[in-house]
């Protein structure tokens, strides 16, 4: 593996997540996987969604904080935390209304609403570069390093 520049890598995966507003998340609680597709909004690498307590994300969220993430050639790793109501929170009101408004309209009302933001420990991106050749980059949040790996099976 070769060391990468960590704020640069950092920057296209903010920007990513700026450009892109919808992800799939993957929760396990008692050995039961689910995932769905969630509108979220993000403040730096960290990423925002609402749910209603009573559906299954929630209730895994509750049992298991580790979270998956994924979106075309991004995966992202973290912890989630149960945070607040939607519209006791003014970043999340004014930017999910934004970039979400009629999800906003129709749920964020709801009393039973809550925020759920997932801080992440590793982002993986599957690249190619000039040559056609695939790797990955990794952006270890914890241990603030970027590293780029060729997947050398196929060379």
């Amino acid at each position: 593996m070769e060391e990468i520049n960590f704020e640069r890598l950092q920057k296209k995966i903010i920007d990513f997540l700026k450009a892109n507003k919808h992800m799939v998340l993957a929760t396990c609680a008692d050995s039961h996987v689910t995932a769905r597709t969630i509108s979220i909004i993000n403040n730096g690498l960290k990423i925002f969604f609402q749910t209603d307590r009573d559906f299954v994300k929630y209730q895994q969220i509750k049992q298991n904080y580790n979270v998956a993430l994924s979106y075309g050639n991004i995966q992202i790793e973290g912890k989630a935390q149960i945070t607040s109501h939607p519209l006791d929170n003014c970043f999340f009101k004014d930017n999910y209304q934004r970039y979400h408004e009629g999800s906003f309209q129709k749920y964020s009302h709801l009393k039973d609403e809550v925020i759920i933001e997932v801080e992440p420990t590793l982002i993986t991106l599957w690249k190619y570069d000039t040559e056609n050749k695939p790797f990955r980059e990794y952006l270890m949040l914890e241990q603030k390093k970027a590293y780029r790996e060729y997947y050398k099976k196929t060379m």
